[in-house]
């Protein structure tokens, strides 16, 4: 069973009970599509992501992303964000992300209506499950922190 907002059951604070926990925090995650014209492309799309993640470490507020595969010709970038107002600073000032995005256009397929297959959605954080695990990422603490700050 989930927490309610603004509720101090047991596990509320640490979110370390069971099942879902309702969150208050300006964390955003980004989920970018990637639908590409040849399988050899998600190679180099796969490289221009690793280039930008290695020039954008230590950038404010990025603090997580992944690469993930779909099939042979999509795939996804998945980023995790300290608050909605970094992720243009981001593109603003990681120069590595902007040529990798104009070399990106180039190996983007083209939808049957017209357009590149390219999309992306943007969600506040709101929801969590107490199982939080992810490396040296440690989504717990920053949410803890952050919902402190708030109240």
């Amino acid at each position: 069973m989930g927490e309610k907002p603004g509720s101090t059951a047991p596990g509320a604070r640490n979110l370390t009970e069971p099942g879902d926990h309702a969150v208050d925090v300006p964390v955003v995650c980004v989920l970018t599509r990637f639908g590409l014209r040849h399988p050899l492309h998600l190679l180099f799309t796969y490289l221009d992501y690793r280039r930008t993640m290695k020039r954008a470490a230590g950038s404010p507020g990025l603090l997580r992303s992944a690469f993930l595969v779909e099939g042979l010709t999509s795939c996804y970038s998945l980023s995790i964000w300290a608050s909605p107002r970094d992720i243009p600073v981001f593109g603003r000032d990681v120069q590595e992300h902007v040529s990798a995005a104009r070399r990106l256009f180039g190996r983007l397929a083209m939808s049957p209506r017209g357009g590149p297959e390219l999309w992306s959605t943007k969600w506040r954080l709101s929801t969590v499950s107490n199982n939080l695990n992810w490396q040296d990422f440690d989504l717990r603490s920053l949410i803890l922190a952050r919902s402190e700050g708030e109240a």
